[in-house]
């Protein structure tokens, strides 16, 4: 599996089209991709903490926060933290 033990490239949307349900729709076919497809166990996403709509998505979509990254970036002058959230093949 090409992306097994490494990240994958960042997923996201268009401004134009956020609210439209592409997110939800990228994440539930990352998740059956996954879980049907390529046996994988585990997912792990990265997301900077003050993206809530993200973290929402992703909580909506069976993902558990598991921890807090400090200082993982720096945006805007000031280093940010981010959360892990996981999800485990049922």
């Amino acid at each position: 599996m090409p992306w097994c033990g490494r990240p994958a490239p960042p997923r996201g949307t268009r401004p134009d089209l956020t609210g439209r349900g592409v997110g939800r729709a990228l994440t539930e076919s990352v998740i059956d991709l996954a879980d049907t497809w390529l046996d994988v166990r585990r997912l792990v996403v990265v997301v900077f903490v003050d993206h809530d709509r993200a973290i929402g998505l992703d909580e909506s979509s069976g993902f558990q926060r598991e921890g807090v990254v400090r200082e993982l970036g720096f945006r805007r002058g000031m280093y940010v933290e981010a959360v892990v959230v996981g999800h485990r093949r049922p």
